[in-house]
């Protein structure tokens, strides 16, 4: 019960995210115009791309490191925040280096002062993200989530007096970036905090190297996860018309919208299996894969019916060539479904570099699938490629964890009952 109650906390606050989130771009775009618009995306989108390169995988290595009690929380709190401290600032300090390529190239609606402070987002965001991952660890999803939420909110909020036609230039999407990161880093030290650990910056040597050594591993393939996601798109981009890449964007939006279940059991798994022994953690592993397995599968039957007609009545009859990329999507995300299930599990046993092995061999196809097939059968070529990489990595991390645990094939899907004692 407590294990369904944190995820669905984690899919409950990714949804109350997007939506807010959404809700400011709507917004932005009523009241500042298209490129105020862009300007704010890009507020909002380039720094977080930046943190996410950047954080080395600590948080992957915080939820694990806490998870297992191997060292104290609170050595694992002031060491978490010392290298959010050094890694956040060299980040700020290379997007002032840049500030002037950003200014000209991306936010030039904005001034060169106001790029600069668009830029503090990213100590912001990686000290916030480095914190929130030892709440992780501790298993407090509730809070571990509200914090995730408040930048979304806090943004949100900042941008509603443009409804009213309040006099504002550009500078309030700055603010609205900038103080949605602010209000979350505190959040995430004041939950902390009340559950009685302190973030000092403070460094202990050997859990910094054992936390870079075991994010690294993860790290790699969590980009490489970014670009399976995305990297269709931008290809799709360089070779088709806009037209084309609108109809592919409403199809992923659409064909994703039960992903979160898949990154809200990722999120809940990894402390909860490193603080099991392997045994137990296996067996909850397979009688997870087999139910997250059978949730999305339902998912997906439903979205196979529903999907087509919701596209046609949201977005118009003019985006009915979406459709078809959209149902080719359906099949690599049926095989899809209980990953998020198997990549919790990977880092919760200490091996999550299993992950990044998967991740590049789904990144290798994508790479290659959409270059040959996107110029001969534009979108329908890159939901294709998507398919065969999101499912040719399931089968992959799947053999994985078959050939690593000691678990047959029958067993895994339910066929042969799983006995731990019997393993």
């Amino acid at each position: 019960m407590r294990l369904m109650r944190n995820i669905s906390i984690t899919m409950a606050t990714s949804f109350l995210s997007t939506g807010a989130a959404a809700v400011a771009a709507l917004v932005v775009a009523n009241a500042l115009g298209a490129k105020g618009a862009g300007t704010f995306a890009i507020v909002r989108v380039m720094p977080t791309v930046v943190t996410a390169l950047l954080g080395a995988g600590i948080t992957l290595s915080n939820a694990y490191l806490v998870g297992c009690r191997k060292y104290s929380v609170q050595a694992i709190t002031e060491t978490s925040a010392w290298l959010g401290v050094v890694i956040g600032l060299a980040g700020w300090g290379g997007w002032v280096l840049c500030g002037g390529l950003v200014q000209a190239h991306f936010l030039t609606m904005l001034s060169r002062e106001a790029v600069l402070v668009v830029g503090l987002s990213i100590p912001l965001q990686i000290v916030r993200n480095y914190l929130n991952s030892v709440q992780q660890g501790l298993q407090t999803f509730t809070e571990a989530n509200v914090v995730l939420f408040i930048e979304d909110l806090a943004a949100m909020l900042f941008v509603l007096p443009l409804m009213w036609r309040v006099e504002a230039g550009p500078e309030i999407i700055v603010l609205a970036s900038v103080g949605g990161s602010g209000l979350s880093c505190i959040a995430a030290v004041l939950c902390l905090v009340r559950a009685g650990f302190w973030p000092w910056p403070r460094l202990h040597r050997a859990i910094a190297a054992e936390a870079i050594v075991f994010g690294i591993k993860g790290h790699i393939g969590r980009i490489a996860n970014m670009l399976n996601w995305r990297l269709d798109m931008m290809i799709l981009s360089t070779l088709a018309s806009v037209e084309v890449v609108g109809y592919y964007a409403v199809a992923t939006k659409v064909a994703e919208a039960f992903r979160p279940l898949s990154a809200s059991l990722t999120f809940v798994l990894r402390p909860l299996i490193a603080s099991l022994p392997m045994s137990e953690a296996r067996a909850r592993g397979v009688l997870l894969y087999q139910r997250a397995f059978a949730i999305n599968i339902g998912l997906v039957l439903v979205m196979a019916v529903v999907g087509g007609p919701l596209i046609i009545h949201l977005f118009g009859p003019e985006f009915a060539p979406a459709v078809p990329a959209f149902q080719i999507l359906l099949v690599g995300l049926a095989a899809h479904g209980a990953d998020g299930v198997l990549n919790g599990y990977n880092v919760g046993i200490g091996r999550p570099e299993f992950n990044t092995y998967t991740a590049l061999v789904g990144l290798v196809i994508t790479v290659v699938g959409d270059v040959t097939l996107i110029p001969v059968y534009s979108l329908i070529g890159a939901a294709v490629t998507s398919s065969v990489a999101y499912s040719l990595k399931t089968a992959a991390l799947t053999g994985l964890f078959l050939v690593t645990s000691g678990v047959t094939l029958p067993q895994l899907v339910g066929l042969k009952e799983y006995s731990p004692d019997l393993a």
